[in-house]
């Protein structure tokens, strides 16, 4: 049955494809921004830093670019749109059936980490917006952390990143990357994989152009993630009064089945943390965004992104600093604690080639992946409240003996570690990975009281992980404090 509603989609649709192109706009401002959201273009990226601004355009209107900048460009046909050979499919990224098939048989493999997919609601269309949990068997209660994906139609990379993330995390389980482990015994990873089921599926046959839901009752859908409760409708910048713009906002908060479907399952499981994929830029955002203001937290915000980013360099902040304003948004409403516990909500901008550049290339889908996956794993460590994360400057009256730092944490190729002993004393060090078994231990030699430093040069041999320093001197006295090493 499912297929021939597919075969009767491509029928009813074909018809009204409309091929669009994306064009880069160089030297543009802060106000040439604002002025082409005023006017309802489609903006899909932006670079402040760089000085462009990407916009989608029908492909027979692409010299209206002219009006708008006198130094442009058109980009790969492949990056706005889905090429005739993929029409039915994704390209090497995964289509609604390629993804149902992958969670189905992630949990068919490793059914102690994760369970079989589970529909927390209905779109729009009455379709499917599926779930799957995953954590180890370990007992006691164990933090929700959510991870989203496609809630924008076109962003299909986003999608490929959480995939990935799910086969590092039970791949590395029983062995390799102990952070998985870590992660996996300390929390209960959720997955929304395809937020817009609709949108998504009516993307295979049409072009890959939709951004929005199917409600077409007014224009062409709504911005699904214009339509959160918080601040919904601040101005007509952030988000849009017009059915036809692209980031329409609906009649109402909420108005939508696939933002209600969310809110519901989030009131329920009360995630701490939450990162909400979209496509594309090579960014990482935070709250707010809906006005020109940082959000209480925004220190935290500025270190944890700085650490999630070391790897990539993506560029971070919040959306009006490197974007433009943003209203009635998924970040901030988790963010703003007035439906369910705050949430630390963050929004990665996926580097990806477009909306659809790396449907033919593989080779770029690993790239992507590879940048994204130190990101999650950060978060998900960062969001538990694992130490290490700002580095050096703990304050409050130190023990007679202590481990009082590790420093950089997390660790690349040497660390620092501050000790305060009583005295002349003899410390040796041992480090244990998660499972309490010994990988290394070395002697620190005597150290002569008050607070010393020693550098550790990390073994080529131990491997990215999560890991525990133990210290102890010849009284018997001991201290440890946990760390990670990044490879």
């Amino acid at each position: 049955m499912k297929y021939v509603f597919l075969v009767l989609t491509i029928i009813v649709f074909v018809s009204v494809v409309s091929a669009h192109r994306l064009v880069r706009l160089y030297d543009v401002s802060r106000g040439s921004i604002m002025n082409m959201i005023e006017k309802g273009y489609d903006i899909t990226n932006v670079d402040i830093r760089r000085g462009y601004a990407d916009i989608m355009l029908p492909e027979e209107d692409v010299d209206q670019a002219a009006l708008l900048s006198y130094d442009y460009e058109v980009l790969p046909r492949e990056w706005g749109e889905l090429l005739p050979e993929n029409s039915k499919g994704a390209g090497y990224y995964y289509d609604p059936e390629e993804n149902w098939v992958f969670w189905c048989s992630l949990a068919d493999n490793y059914s102690d980490l994760v369970d079989t997919p589970v529909t927390i609601g209905k779109s729009y269309e009455y379709r499917d917006i599926y779930m799957i949990r995953m954590t180890s068997p370990t007992s006691g209660y164990k933090p929700p952390i959510y991870f989203t994906s496609l809630i924008h139609a076109r962003e299909p990379g986003g999608n490929s990143v959480l995939i990935d993330f799910a086969m590092w995390l039970t791949s590395n389980y029983d062995g390799g990357d102990t952070r998985a482990a870590y992660i996996l015994d300390n929390s209960t990873v959720y997955f929304v994989p395809v937020a817009n089921p609709d949108g998504y599926l009516y993307n295979m046959p049409n072009g890959g152009n939709q951004r929005k839901n199917m409600n077409f009752t007014l224009g062409d859908g709504v911005d699904l993630n214009r339509n959160w409760g918080y601040m919904w409708g601040y101005d007509d910048y952030g988000s849009s009064p017009y059915p036809g713009d692209q980031t329409y906002r609906g009649i109402s908060a909420f108005s939508e089945p696939e933002t209600q479907v969310q809110r519901d399952f989030i009131i329920g499981l009360e995630p701490i943390a939450a990162m909400n994929y979209h496509t594309y830029g090579g960014m990482l955002l935070y709250p707010w965004g809906y006005d020109e203001i940082l959000a209480p937290d925004n220190d935290m915000f500025i270190g944890w992104a700085d650490a999630m980013t070391a790897v990539n360099n993506y560029n971070y902040g919040t959306a009006w600093q490197i974007l433009y304003t943003v209203n009635g948004e998924n970040n901030d409403w988790s963010y703003s604690g007035t439906d369910v516990p705050m949430i630390y909500a963050m929004t990665p901008e996926v580097d990806d080639n477009g909306f659809w550049g790396s449907q033919n290339d593989t080779l770029e889908i690993e790239r992507i992946c590879n940048e994204c996956r130190p990101m999650n794993i950060i978060f998900c460590m960062a969001s538990l409240g694992y130490v290490g994360i700002s580095g050096e400057g703990e304050t409050g009256i130190e023990p007679l003996f202590s481990l009082n730092s590790i420093y950089p944490n997390p660790v690349l190729s040497s660390a620092s570690f501050r000790i305060t002993s009583m005295g002349f004393s003899n410390v040796s060090v041992t480090i244990y990975d998660t499972s309490g078994r010994i990988v290394h231990s070395f002697e620190a030699g005597e150290l002569a009281g008050g607070t010393d430093r020693f550098i550790w040069a990390v073994p080529g041999e131990i491997p990215a992980g999560v890991y525990t320093a133990r210290i102890f001197d010849a009284a018997g006295n001991c201290d440890s404090r946990r760390f990670t090493v990044l490879r």
